[in-house]
């Protein structure tokens, strides 16, 4: 997946939104990111919850993988290129589904 295709892919979810954070481009659901442009060439950051990272991070510490300045927040770095698609647009729909509200979850097919 590209960078480009990895935005695609959040923008596509209902509620989500084109936005910036700190100067770069990020995917927002009702005011929170999602997706996010980090300050390490090809990766972006993933809002995703403490265990989900872990676990990523884990099993693939090649795609995935946190800097000192994420340690300790739900956010995960994503080498987009290196990451499985359809694992990665998996990753995609956890970190929407965590802001999303449930009428928006129960409207996704």
């Amino acid at each position: 997946m590209t960078r480009d295709q990895m935005f695609a892919c959040a923008l596509a979810l209902p509620g989500a939104e084109d936005s910036t954070l700190h100067g770069g481009r990020c995917v927002r659901v009702r005011g929170q990111w999602i997706v996010n442009e980090g300050r390490e060439p090809d990766a972006l950051a993933l809002a995703l919850d403490l265990e989900t990272l872990a676990f990523l991070m884990e099993t693939e510490p090649q795609t995935y993988f946190q800097t000192p300045h994420y340690q300790g927040w739900p956010a995960v770095l994503v080498r987009y290129e290196a990451a499985d698609d359809a694992r990665l647009a998996e990753q995609i729909e956890k970190a929407w589904a965590r802001r999303a509200t449930k009428a928006q979850r129960r409207a996704r097919p």
